[in-house]
């Protein structure tokens, strides 16, 4: 975005000084110091993670310092090409400083038609489109060329960045691009730069409080740092436009004109040598004014303001002259007669008012008072700001419609969408040694679901589509944990999901599997759950009702074959304590799955599976969730028995299994489906219950409770 810098509310200013280019300054504003670091912090700690996991801590900081910079240096090409364009527009430029809210290049002066404001607006947002285009471009070719991982990621982002820049540059709020771009539009069509920019100027204050809207909602719904940056947003919106539109009416009201037209004549002075108590006596009387002039021998000296006398004791004052608390007057701003009242606006605004000198002599005074009448005379004599036509209610509706849409595409509600994912072949991924195993005829699939925070059109576009399921954000992540904890917990449930898989498939086998752990740890609580507030992550459950839990199984088996409602009394170790905790079990919801519990996720504490061979699994970092060990045990299941259970089919399957080989609930049942066709699948396993609704095209959906159940569906006995 840019600034015209005068009549602008505050100048963004440079605090340090960097270079030139082509005869533009640039500088940087103390703010952006402080904006760089958290971005840099935030894509090194949370984003490249997420998104690029099993780097390298110091590989992420590099990454985030690195993306920090080409960011801002992305910017930096784009005000230069405002810059570049308004120079041969033939608008001064005064330099291009970024900030707290990204860049900002300073002008001069106002375009002088409005086909140059458009071409030195829209260049910005084109420069950003391109460099978002070549950032995609440099990460397609990395990816094809097998280039490192970070390299690929730094240029995803950017490339999408630069996108969203462009994007939000073109909302037709003015100060933003596209509120320029609509303003050249409107000064066309209405022959008046002045009502061109009030309109522009008040879709940007609409869009200012849109911004502040969307902010609010986003703290109510738990955003943090993100709803401030809106609020940050939507606040320099409100002063920028008003500021514009401000501007523009008092530039059209001045055009021309000399101080000389609007200052008050012939001030009343006072004399340097008044003692204070007099002056205050003058000053604070009927006719008294806060500001006076103090002219010695015809010349101005300096002023004296009422407060100031007022800062000297009233015993001291009778004894003290003017001279001792005025301002000299080589630190008060003057301007001669002759001089542009355009000229003396930015010292007005700093100051309150401008002193009009003639020869040494003061000729008058200009205040904001003197301008506010001025411009308000003006707008009553002139026709100036009144446009001929207006823009029309379709103008106005495809302006409404773009804030609207942008406003959506940057508010985050508290859901989630749960949509399917590219199916993952399992069939080579299990090496077992020690055992004789048999090969495979056919293939055993993952069918994942990918789970991803939308925005409101990305959560309104997911709630007509039937294959893609919209949650509570609270079903799925707990509040007071971050997401990338949630993810790494995920990660652990799938490895230990395995193990336990291959432990089922055994027994399942009728081999013999011994199985030890010193009891059942809570990983994660969900919200609103009977566990809130009686359990945390980390406590570790040893009884159920005076029996021992050894295993995560031991516990869940008597949770899920009671009642909603049933009681149980826990003895929990937290720390180096042991207490007793009554908790009483209800139907809740995880991953859009519903079942009796506590709402706990659990795992066993020093889990040790003795099997009687050795089997390994390959990384896979892009797998979390427990909801895999189904297909796992169906694999090795079929490697131990002699008969091909897969029979040259492609089986996909889904669900949790424990050591006893109970199959239980997972959620995003109708995503997974989809996941399975899409990828050729001929049969899918779920959960006992979980079929209801499931229906997609050339597959077969079976439900089964146990692992032997889905044994004996594949073997064609069920």
């Amino acid at each position: 975005m840019e600034a015209g810098s005068r009549g602008y509310p505050f100048r963004v200013g440079s605090s340090i000084r960097l270079f030139r280019v082509r005869g533009v300054e640039i500088g940087v504003h103390w703010s952006w110091l402080l904006i760089f670091a958290l971005i840099a912090w935030s894509l090194g700690s949370a984003l490249f993670p997420a998104t690029h996991p099993g780097l390298a801590a110091r590989t992420y900081l590099a990454m985030g310092v690195v993306a920090a910079v080409l960011f801002f240096g992305s910017i930096l090409l784009h005000e230069l090409a405002h810059a570049f364009m308004g120079i041969r527009q033939g608008v001064r430029m005064e330099g291009i400083t970024l900030w707290l809210l990204g860049g900002v290049a300073r002008f001069s002066g106002t375009p002088g038609s409005p086909g140059a404001e458009f071409r030195m607006t829209v260049v910005g947002p084109v420069t950003s489109i391109v460099l978002g285009g070549a950032f995609l471009g440099l990460s397609l070719v990395a990816a094809r060329a097998g280039w490192p991982v970070p390299v690929r990621a730094v240029a995803d982002h950017l490339g999408r960045i630069n996108l969203i820049l462009a994007v939000f540059n073109l909302v037709p709020a003015l100060p933003l691009d596209g509120g320029r771009v609509l303003r050249s539009w409107l000064w066309r069509r209405q022959r008046s730069f002045v009502a061109a920019t009030v309109a522009a100027a008040r879709a940007g204050s609409a869009f200012g409080w849109l911004l502040i809207g969307v902010a609010v909602l986003g703290f109510l719904g738990g955003e943090g740092a993100p709803a401030l940056w809106l609020a940050l947003l939507g606040w320099f919106l409100l002063q920028a436009s008003e500021a514009e539109a401000a501007a523009a009416v008092v530039q059209a009201a001045f055009r021309g004109r000399r101080v000389s037209d609007v200052m008050t004549p012939d001030p009343q002075t006072v004399d340097p040598d008044m003692d204070l108590a007099r002056f205050v006596d003058v000053a604070a009387g009927p006719g008294g004014h806060s500001t006076y002039p103090v002219v010695e021998e015809g010349r101005l000296v300096g002023a004296i303001t009422l407060r100031r006398a007022g800062s000297v004791a009233g015993e001291e004052r009778s004894a003290r002259r003017v001279r001792d608390a005025m301002v000299p007057a080589s630190e008060l701003p003057t301007v001669p007669t002759d001089a542009a009242v355009a000229d003396a606006l930015p010292a007005l605004a700093e100051r309150g008012r401008v002193f009009v000198v003639e020869d040494g002599r003061v000729a008058g005074i200009v205040s904001a008072a003197d301008v506010a009448r001025a411009v308000e005379a003006r707008r009553l004599r002139s026709e100036e700001g009144r446009p001929r036509r207006g823009p029309g209610l379709l103008v106005w509706l495809a302006v409404a419609a773009a804030m609207v849409a942008v406003a959506g595409f940057l508010y985050h509600p508290p859901v989630v969408v749960v949509e399917p994912a590219p199916a993952i072949d399992v069939t080579d991924a299990v090496d077992i040694r020690g055992v004789p195993t048999d090969p495979i005829e056919g293939r055993y699939l993952v069918a994942p679901v990918s789970v991803s925070r939308p925005n409101g059109l990305e959560a309104l576009l997911a709630a007509f589509d039937p294959n893609r399921d919209v949650l509570p954000l609270s079903a799925m992540l707990p509040s007071d944990v971050p997401p990338q904890r949630v993810l790494e917990r995920q990660r652990a449930a799938f490895q230990e999901s395995r193990v336990i898989a291959a432990a089922a498939a055994a027994r399942a086998a009728g081999m013999e599997v011994t199985v030890e752990g010193s009891g059942a740890r809570v990983v994660d609580v969900m919200a609103g759950s009977p566990a809130e507030g009686l359990l945390r992550p980390g406590d570790v459950i040893v009884e159920i009702d005076g029996r021992p839990v050894a295993t995560a199984d031991d516990l869940r088996g008597p949770l899920t074959s009671s009642p909603a409602g049933t009681t149980f009394r826990l003895e929990v170790e937290r720390a180096d304590t042991r207490r007793r905790v009554a908790v009483r079990t209800a139907r809740v919801t995880s991953g859009g799955q519903s079942f009796v519990g506590l709402g706990v996720l659990l795992d066993t504490r020093g889990l040790s599976v003795d099997l009687p061979f050795h089997v390994s699994f390959p990384e896979r970092p892009e797998v979390a969730g427990p909801s895999g060990g189904l297909v796992y045990a169906l694999l090795i299941a079929d490697l131990l028995d002699p008969a091909d259970l897969a029979g040259g089919r492609v089986v996909a399957a889904t669900g949790t299994v424990d050591l006893e080989g109970d199959v239980g609930p997972v959620g995003g049942l109708a995503a997974k489906a989809e996941s399975a066709r899409a990828s050729g699948a001929d049969i899918l396993l779920v959960p006992a219950g979980g079929v209801g609704g499931l229906d997609p095209e050339d597959l077969t959906i079976r439900g089964v409770a146990t692992l032997e159940e889905a044994i004996g569906v594949l073997g064609g006995r069920a």
